[in-house]
């Protein structure tokens, strides 16, 4: 039997393996790759066309063989951009067909349209507003019950573009996520923008996100790019030619990088909302 002086420094050494996990990571460490193969990624976002910002992330894993299953939240109604409809049903039927035909140059799953108003009813203060998402919440629960990730990605606090919508959206999943042990390993992500990546220092406060915290870092290949690129000229009712021919540029021409910051859960509890600060 082991006495309790000699159990003492195996407890350190315990403690602080523990504690390790909850320190800032320095450096990027490789890890060998976890195949794709038979995995689930659930990406949500607010609009038809939101889900551009990580297409080729999307194309790269749905080629790996990890089943892609966008949910596309709002209907997009009030995102006229560059046609001559008005807010209404006609306008929403042509978001519908440009995001079913953008997952499908991408390779990914058929997307799930929920179908809700943009805006999400904030118009109608809150007695109109709040119930409203409180409904999305609950059918965004039952969509994961359903799907069953093995990965969600969303907007995080910033919304790419300080969007209500984005904000929103990605909040209710977010406590959707949060709400209950799922009884499986699963990862939040929150798609960002680097702060080093931004030149003015007002995008960096409203959408930037500090480097240190963008701790998942995905390449892809010139074929992910690609397809992502071929989705993006699917929204012409969004984007006029030269935007997209602008965006395509930046794409071609940057680091080929999506990066994500993951939500982690401290591996231990603490009575002290300090003891993380000591490093």
């Amino acid at each position: 039997m082991i006495g309790l002086k000699n159990w003492i420094p195996l407890l350190i050494i315990i403690t602080l393996a523990f504690s390790a996990c909850n320190t800032e990571p320095t450096e990027t460490v490789e890890v060998p790759p976890v195949s794709a193969e038979g995995k689930t990624i659930m990406a949500v976002f607010a609009h038809p066309d939101d889900e551009l910002s990580i297409g080729p992330l999307m194309a790269k894993y749905a080629r790996e063989g990890a089943k892609v299953q966008l949910v596309t939240v709002t209907d997009g109604r009030y995102g006229t951009g560059q046609t001559d409809l008005k807010p209404g049903d006609e306008l929403t039927a042509l978001r519908n067909e440009e995001v079913n035909a953008a997952a499908a140059k991408m390779g990914i799953e058929k997307p799930i349209w929920m179908g809700y108003h943009d805006q999400l009813k904030l118009k109608g203060g809150f007695f109109g507003h709040v119930p409203y998402v409180q409904q999305l919440m609950k059918e965004l629960d039952s969509l994961v019950t359903l799907i069953k990730p093995d990965v969600i990605i969303t907007w995080g606090p910033d919304g790419g573009s300080n969007h209500m919508d984005h904000r929103l959206v990605g909040a209710s999943i977010s406590q959707i996520y949060l709400s209950k042990d799922w009884g499986k390993p699963n990862m939040l992500y929150y798609v960002g923008t680097p702060s080093s990546h931004l030149e003015d220092e007002e995008s960096k406060v409203l959408r930037g996100i500090a480097d240190k915290y963008l701790t998942t870092v995905v390449g892809f290949e010139e074929e992910d790019r690609e397809r992502a690129i071929e989705a993006l000229y699917c929204y012409k009712s969004q984007f006029a030619p030269d935007l997209m021919d602008r965006r395509a540029k930046h794409w071609r021409e940057g680091d080929q990088k999506i990066y994500l910051r993951p939500l982690i859960r401290s591996q231990v509890k603490s009575t002290n909302v300090f003891d993380s600060l000591e490093k």
